[in-house]
């Protein structure tokens, strides 16, 4: 992962035909040949505003993973969340939130996460819930 430049995500985001911008305090990039081909950002200070957190704030909260279309499926999107993850672990964060879009590909979604490692948290009254992942523990040096 390198510093990118925020225009070179976004017209990723373009090709990728999602309206996501790069935002938050985490930014990650993942790069092919010196090419951008994904990103996540995120926040580590977040506080999820529903009934299922399972620990207090601060929350990491996924904001967007985004994959360029000619490069889904080799691991890029679940690699970067695997890092965002690591760094809410090193950071002491004891759990991490995403909310999947609700549109068309919604269920894709809710199965995607699920397979980074995601449970859908209780909150009822919405049928598509967040998610949430607890980091690994910290092991101290």
């Amino acid at each position: 992962m390198n510093e990118v430049e925020v225009g070179e995500l976004r017209a990723l985001a373009v090709r990728a035909g999602v309206a996501y911008a790069p935002d938050g305090d985490v930014l990650l990039a993942a790069e092919d040949d010196g090419v951008v081909v994904g990103w996540l950002s995120g926040t580590l200070a977040g506080v999820y505003p529903g009934p299922g957190a399972p620990v207090p704030p601060p929350h990491g909260y996924v904001q967007a993973v985004v994959v360029d279309p000619a490069h889904r499926r080799a691991g890029i999107g679940r690699a970067l969340v695997e890092e965002f993850v690591a760094a809410a672990s090193r950071a002491g964060v004891g759990w991490v939130f995403a909310v999947p879009d609700e549109d068309l590909e919604v269920e894709a979604r809710v199965q995607w996460l699920a397979a980074c490692g995601f449970r859908p948290v209780v909150d009822p009254g919405e049928r598509w819930p967040a998610m949430g992942r607890r980091p690994p523990l910290r092991t101290g040096h």
